[in-house]
């Protein structure tokens, strides 16, 4: 029997290859517009997002201020003349199109849904994290979503974890697992709630900061052998 009746399984970059559906996004939007996509326009996008979701999970920035703001830098950046927030809408409807999971992440969940309730917990956009975990196909494996923008807070604000808790009832969190490849969100959250922590690490980042992670793994299929 599992030690966990509760997995909180995080969606970009655990589940789902979130960096191969944002280089898509970011390509065929930007030649919607007639303008080229280089591997420079893409590693200063993901620089500039990286560092204003670290604002959103310090609850300095909004979401909505996020989604415009990222695209006025990397349009400054590059020169392009181009409205951020018409270019953003179109963005996320094609960010919602691209659905790639990782691998084993299907059959881990089958396999763990049989023994624990998986819910998924992600900070971003309500109807592209819905959108992309329906299309992935693995929605019937879960108990429920839980989704920042919903909650009104972020990952890993306490207020996101209170919610989940107070909507998971009666489970005790010693029964909870927190899966989730961010230290700052995933790790730090959990931690700070009182429950056991999963890192994926399929990188093998060695800097843990001052974070002890419950759990370490390299690849989604070693979950089974910590929850199945």
């Amino acid at each position: 029997m599992s030690k966990y009746r509760v997995l909180l399984l995080d969606a970009d970059n655990t589940l789902f290859d979130y960096e191969k559906a944002e280089r898509c996004a970011l390509r065929d939007t930007l030649q919607l517009y007639g303008f080229e996509f280089t591997e420079k326009a893409l590693r200063q996008y993901r620089q500039i997002n990286n560092e204003l979701w670290k604002g959103i999970e310090r609850g300095e920035l909004t979401l909505s201020t996020v989604q415009t703001r990222r695209f006025a830098r990397l349009f400054e950046v590059m020169q392009f003349t181009c409205d951020p927030g018409e270019f953003n809408s179109l963005y996320i409807k094609e960010l919602e199109k691209n659905v790639y999971l990782l691998d084993d992440a299907d059959l881990v969940c089958a396999e763990l849904c049989k023994n624990n309730a998986l819910y998924v917990i992600t900070n971003g956009i309500a109807s592209v994290q819905r959108g992309r975990i329906t299309r992935s196909g693995l929605l019937p494996y879960m108990s429920g979503l839980f989704i920042s923008e919903e909650i009104g807070f972020a990952k890993p604000h306490r207020y996101f974890f209170e919610n989940v808790f107070t909507q998971l009832g009666d489970v005790p969190r010693a029964k909870m697992l927190i899966v989730g490849d961010s230290l700052s969100a995933d790790i730090a959250g959990g931690y700070a709630s009182g429950i056991d922590t999963c890192w994926y690490n399929p990188k093998q980042q060695s800097d843990k900061g001052s974070l002890r992670p419950t759990y370490e793994i390299g690849a989604l299929i070693e979950l089974l052998d910590i929850c199945g």
